[in-house]
């Protein structure tokens, strides 16, 4: 985005606050990314509120619905692992035990883990919707590599199919109730649902018309058979590899490093054939992306939160480790250099550059 930060810099922005977000269980830590997910996100809303109307200052609206829906699925996974998880010391109350599944005690650890479950969820769907809400799909088409550019496509038309569909259903009852319609039953929910698919129906003809227009899915001239031969062995190979690599470290724990290095054996055999293949596909950009001292901090900053995450896992990994069931503590640990390391999230919101001020037409 020229008026925000390098595409790029999301990219490692999104793999650190990922890899903190699944790398512990701890509530502590999960809340102050939470909290900074969030604070990013709401950044992103009021920057695209003073902008001139369009997709690229309605792209963080989009996803409200997204945010909402995360909420909800957050309360029930709380929910649904209290009253079906009947294991702890430290009882609350007590359902009947004739009552299916749900009967039994109902204990603290239960809500405490469920709580823990449901903020990962939280995070993880948040942190995609700010990843997709700053960075737009057109984006994230552009940084797909050559050689995986239909499937790029395809990811690109589906992670922008729930907010749409969420936009649409909104409309659809605000629409209603300008009509003075009412809900009261499924019988009232049909003519919604009806409409909703004739919108998505359309909305799948005008971009199938639009991909045929710009000649996407055109045959491409097929290799050599002595090159095919050779990638497709290459491509064997490197799956081969992998595979030995994963069973190698599962079977043979205490020399781990051998099954590392036949992993990155494959890794690189399939990179060097994904580069091959993708020669064969030239993409034209019309605008360069621009790299400011912004994107550099934001990226410095989300790389050391990666490098400090990773060398926790290999020196300490217990330091992120929770589960509140018995033998373990209930209460979840914390420390204030990790707490420091989680809120390196917020570093996006801190460094936005101010929205550009839309120029008046004569």
């Amino acid at each position: 985005m020229a008026e925000g930060y390098h595409p790029y810099t999301w990219v490692v922005w999104l793999a650190a606050a990922t890899l903190a977000t699944l790398t512990t269980r701890n509530p502590l830590y999960l809340t102050i990314i939470l909290f900074a997910a969030g604070f990013v996100f709401a950044v992103l809303l009021r920057r695209d509120a003073g902008q001139a109307t369009g997709s690229a200052a309605a792209r963080s609206t989009l996803w409200k619905p997204v945010v909402r829906l995360a909420l909800f699925l957050g309360l029930f996974t709380i929910l649904f692992n209290t009253l079906t998880v009947h294991f702890g010391d430290h009882i609350l109350f007590s359902l009947p035990a004739n009552w299916p599944v749900i009967g039994g005690p109902i204990t603290l650890e239960a809500v405490l883990y469920g709580v823990s479950t449901a903020l990962s969820f939280m995070v993880l769907i948040l942190v995609f919707t700010v990843f997709n809400s700053a960075v737009g799909t057109q984006n994230v088409l552009r940084m797909v590599p050559a050689f995986a550019y239909q499937a790029g496509v395809t990811l690109t038309i589906a992670l922008s199919f729930i907010p749409q569909t969420l936009v649409a259903w909104q409309e659809l009852r605000e629409a209603q109730r300008l009509r003075g319609v009412r809900v009261r039953g499924l019988a009232d929910v049909q003519p919604l649902v009806v409409s909703l698919l004739a919108i998505g129906l359309d909305r799948a003809i005008q971009l199938a018309e639009s991909m045929d227009a710009r000649g996407f899915g055109g045959v491409m001239t097929p290799p050599p058979a002595r090159e095919r031969r050779l990638l497709s062995a290459g491509t064997v190979l490197g799956l081969l590899l992998l595979l030995a690599g994963l069973l190698l470290r599962t079977v043979q724990l205490d020399r781990g490093w051998g099954g590392l290095v036949l992993m990155g054996m494959g890794a690189l055999v399939l990179v060097a054939i994904f580069r091959r293949q993708g020669r064969r596909m030239h993409r034209t950009d019309y605008r360069r992306w621009l790299w400011r001292r912004n994107d550099t901090v934001v990226t410095a900053g989300a790389g050391l939160q990666l490098v400090a995450l990773v060398a926790l896992g290999v020196i300490a990994p217990g330091a992120l480790f929770y589960y509140p069931y018995p033998p373990y503590p209930l209460a979840p640990s914390f420390q204030p250099f990790l707490g420091l390391v989680y809120a390196v999230a917020l570093l996006p919101a801190l460094l936005l550059p101010p929205a550009p001020v839309p120029v008046p037409e004569a």
